[in-house]
């Protein structure tokens, strides 16, 4: 069974990963690749971590330190990826 710390730690992994995916879907659309149905899966998969991040915090509460790592870690994917989407136009 997964500790909290280590549960805490994979999501703060997740969410670094996926705020690198709109760089890397905005490079593979420029070199002219048809990227429409990863992006369409990396919007789900950015919903679900969103939805996992706000669990942990509810979790964690409002006075907890994870609670603040796992916000600023799902704000900026979240900026990251909707500044992308937003640039498809």
């Amino acid at each position: 069974m997964m500790s909290t710390d280590d549960a805490t730690d994979e999501l703060l992994q997740e969410l670094s990963d996926a705020k690198t995916w709109a760089e890397r879907f905005k490079s593979e659309l420029e070199s002219g690749s048809d990227v429409d149905d990863e992006i369409k899966e990396a919007d789900k998969k950015i919903e679900e971590l969103e939805n996992r991040a706000r669990e942990a915090m509810k979790k964690f509460g409002c006075d907890c330190p994870e609670t603040r790592t796992i916000s600023r870690g799902m704000t900026d994917m979240l900026i990251e990826w909707h500044i992308f989407k937003d640039s498809l136009g």
